[in-house]
């Protein structure tokens, strides 16, 4: 069937990548922050950068309940804790 997806995904793996994708915004935003004049924008780009903050901050708490109850996917859940915990910004 053209068109149909080819391979399975998981939810781990899906939350895997959102995290990855949070990094690599955080990552646009600050360098946007660091260009932008204006203060409105500004205050936009912060708040964007807050909420993602915000988001993995709430996949590393779903992914360390899962972990706690013992879900049957462990080292998918240990990757995910792992990269939920690591900075979003490195100091470069």
């Amino acid at each position: 069937m053209k068109g149909s997806v080819t391979t399975s995904d998981t939810v781990i793996g899906s939350l895997c990548r959102e995290v990855d994708g949070i990094r690599y915004r955080c990552r646009q935003l600050l360098a946007a922050m660091a260009r932008c004049e204006d203060s409105g924008l500004f205050c936009r780009l912060r708040n964007e950068l807050r909420q993602l903050h915000e988001r993995r901050d709430e996949l590393l708490h779903s992914a360390k309940e899962w972990q706690s109850l013992g879900a049957k996917d462990s080292l998918s859940i240990e990757f995910l804790v792992e990269i939920s915990s690591r900075p979003l910004v490195y100091n470069i």
